[in-house]
């Protein structure tokens, strides 16, 4: 093959000479120099895979799956030869996997001498078994013969069970709890350890092995330290809605919490936001000290729930007193972008800020969790909207998407939306002005016996017409008013005009009500919507999702299927293994039937029934080429000894590291391990990627006659091409080649009519 870049000779020559030379153009390539193999085998400690009937060499690396089986291992493996990763950005030379040997080395600070040279890249196969490498804040260190150093960060490797990209676009926190003594620690995980602590509760519940509190519910437990301390520090792990008290004494929380200190609420905290996903889940610190004054040393620490009537207490991980100081680390993680070759219309991490918010269209999902991503499950949606440039015909949606996941596209909308109100959303209180004691769930409000909610939107000013849809179930009635003052007209009350007291949210679906005569003779254009019980005597009143306010009643379109998790993976997954990079076509809809050039995408759960829909952590739309600088997997299909994973199988991770091409690269210094976070990574192999070598012609000397051309000597596999036009034919220059340096060089006639040149491989 060959590259086409070509430029004249006269930016090589003087001007003078371009006359006789005639018009001399000359091809521009690049020549790439063959990978370096690391050989690690001096180094390697560990037995990863188990060839069928071998002898297993060190320790299980887990005692439930203890090590890969080598019968899964890639029919296109073979031991001694090299092996290109699954996503083809790196090869691997490894060690025996098919045969008894040690084929890796447990990663402890161990230095790698690599052959001394110049490098673009340098590329890890990392096996983390079975957990990641949680110290996000370790470096790999890359030494030059200048003495100079360079470093990239090492973890958090993904483990063997889950994604290669695991920890992209996600928050990641740390907690360094090396400079603290701890006095007490446990994990709130129902087990006989808790126990000993845990002395009264009600309303608990136990969400896979974590304690929650929900509605009027409380867990008190009670912490006895030394009588002498005096000052000490309480580190709860803990989210969603809580309240968290303490006392030095005891007293009956099932007759009153008064006699607790309120010390932390998340809803004043986080400024009202009723947290429903866990996206406030940290470790938050207490000081002890006024309330080990009365020489006791005895602490009463009691959890309650923020927002009773919703049921999305306190989740409780972790419970620990210590003395000294947490180091706290966090970071949001995520690759770098290579846009050379792309146009970008869009790009944001699904996680609230605002570069998000100009594209999210419906909000019937969940999120943003504490991992700064959102989810839609069991019946839940999102629908992001990108409006592209008119001129746009082709064009892409890069999604970093995970478990269960379908996503359907369409073109633009037939109505035009002037205001959304979703319960439970950021921007909710915008348009809601009395919330009448009603009570939030997840992603829904309600309103019950004497309760009720009032929606306020002010509408465009130039508008006459407008429909509101509601999506309301139960034993609702909808009222409206206009402006600011006018009284509330009823305009549905669904048990007067059907007879049937519906408790079951049977009914629930969108209601269209015509605003109009509340636009007429109302300058403001403000309009109210209120939503109240119909049978307040049985409390079954209306169940609210979200109100919409549209130009026209929206015609459903239709809608095209573009990715679904099931067909793909034939699992269900709950486990994020799917996690990946997908790419979504959008040409076919910004055709010429889609002047607004609008294109709208919907994100629904492919098993409703479980709750594990679609996780969405980022997106991106482009035209082009664009480059995720991510880890990759090295194989596929790999399974551990009991048959595990289904699915995507064991992840072996290909990591590739940038290095400074100006400097010649010495050795390589892997972090050491962290014995307390008992966290193990596995290198199986790396590989130097030398740099590309620019092959190009140039011509160091015109004589009367000829011309010399000259090209690296290196480039021993590309042969010298010339032609009349570019168009060819193209025909090889014969003569003998001299190697002056590092240059090869060839004598040419000069004919006296256009001659083009060029490099073949």
């Amino acid at each position: 093959m060959h590259k086409t870049s070509l430029f004249r000779v006269s930016t090589l020559v003087p001007v003078q000479l371009v006359v006789a030379v005639s018009a001399v153009l000359l091809s521009a390539t690049s020549l790439s120099a063959q990978p370096i193999h690391l050989n690690l085998s001096n180094l390697f400690s560990v037995d990863t895979v188990l060839e069928p009937g071998g002898n297993a060499l060190s320790d299980p690396l887990d005692p439930e799956r203890q090590r890969i089986d080598g019968q899964t291992l890639p029919p296109t493996f073979s031991d001694g030869q090299v092996f290109a990763s699954a996503d083809g950005l790196a090869s691997f030379l490894f060690a025996p996997l098919k045969t008894s040997s040690l084929d890796a080395l447990l990663v402890d600070g161990q230095t790698l001498a690599v052959p001394a040279g110049k490098y673009a890249t340098a590329s890890f196969a990392l096996l983390s078994a079975p957990y990641s490498y949680a110290d996000p804040f370790t470096s790999v260190v890359f030494r030059y013969t200048d003495g100079s150093t360079s470093e990239s960060r090492f973890g958090p490797v993904p483990g063997w069970l889950v994604s290669p990209i695991a920890f992209d676009h996600s928050f990641y926190s740390f907690t360094d709890s090396s400079g603290v003594q701890s006095l007490i620690s446990f994990a709130a995980d129902w087990s006989m350890e808790e126990a000993q602590y845990l002395i009264d509760s009600r309303g608990n519940g136990d969400a896979g092995g974590v304690r929650f509190v929900d509605g009027n519910g409380f867990a008190l437990y009670s912490l006895t330290l030394p009588a002498d301390a005096t000052e000490a520090t309480l580190g709860i792990t803990v989210g969603n809605n809580f309240v968290i008290s303490l006392a030095s004494e005891y007293s009956d929380p099932w007759v009153s919490t008064d006699g607790y200190t309120e010390v932390a609420n998340s809803m004043t905290i986080y400024d009202g936001f009723d947290h429903h996903a866990l996206g406030n889940l940290k470790l938050y610190e207490f000081s002890l000290k006024p309330f080990l004054t009365n020489g006791t040393g005895q602490i009463y620490l009691l959890f309650t729930d923020a927002t009773p009537a919703t049921g999305w207490g306190p989740y409780i991980q972790t419970i620990r007193v210590y003395t000294g100081s947490n180091r706290i680390f966090a970071e949001d993680l995520a690759p770098v972008l290579n846009t050379d070759n792309a146009t970008l219309y869009a790009e944001f991490r699904a996680d609230g800020g605002t570069p998000e918010v100009p594209y999210l269209y419906d909000n019937s999902g969940s999120g943003p969790s504490n991992r700064k991503h959102r989810f839609a499950d069991g019946t839940g949606s999102l629908t992001y909207r990108f409006d592209f440039p008119d001129t746009v015909t082709d064009a892409k949606l890069a999604i970093d998407l995970a478990n269960n996941f379908v996503v359907n596209i369409t073109g633009p909308l037939a109505s035009t939306r002037y205001a959304q109100a979703t319960p439970g959303a950021p921007d909710e209180n915008t348009f809601l002005i009395d919330a009448g004691n009603s009570a939030l769930g997840s992603n829904f409000r309600f309103a019950d016996a004497s309760a009720y909610m009032i929606y306020q939107f002010d509408l465009p000013d130039d508008i006459v017409n407008a429909t509101a849809q509601i999506s309301v179930g139960n034993q609702f009635v909808i009222e409206v008013a206009s402006g600011l003052s006018g009284p509330f007209v009823k305009v549905r009350d669904y048990v007067a005009e059907t007879g049937i007291e519906v408790r079951d949210n049977s009914n629930l679906a969108v209601q269209n009500v015509d605003l109009a005569s509340y636009l007429a003779l109302n300058p403001q254009k403000i309009v109210r919507i209120r939503l109240s019980d119909g049978v307040p005597a049985d409390g079954w009143g209306p169940y609210l999702t979200g109100i919409t306010i549209v130009d026209q009643p929206d015609v459903e379109p239709e809608w095209t299927k573009v990715l679904d998790s099931m067909a793909l993976f034939g699992v269900d997954v709950h486990n994020e293994a799917n996690k990946n990079y997908y790419t979504i076509d959008l040409s076919p809809v910004l055709n010429e039937n889609n002047a607004k050039k609008q294109v709208y995408v919907r994100f629904t759960d492919g098993s409703t029934g479980d709750g594990w829909g679609p996780g969405i952590f980022w997106m991106a739309a482009y035209s082009g080429n664009l480059e995720i600088q991510s880890d990759g997997v090295v194989f596929e299909g790999l399974k551990a000894l009991n048959g595990e994973p289904q699915g995507p199988g064991l992840t072996v991770v290909r990591r590739t590291y940038g290095l400074d091409g100006s400097k010649t690269l010495k050795e390589i210094v892997l972090p050491s391990a962290n014995v307390a976070q008992d966290s193990k990574a596995y290198l199986m192999a790396a590989t130097l990627a030398p740099l590309t070598q620019p092959v190009t012609l140039s011509v160091p000397q015109v004589a009367v006659g000829s011309l010399i051309l000259a090209w690296p000597a290196s480039a021993s596999e590309y042969h010298l091409e010339s032609a009349n036009s570019l168009s060819g034919p193209w025909t090889s220059v014969e003569g003998a080649i001299q190697v002056v340096g590092d240059e090869a060089r060839l004598t040419v006639p000069m004919s006296g009519t256009s001659q083009f040149y060029r490099l073949k491989k």
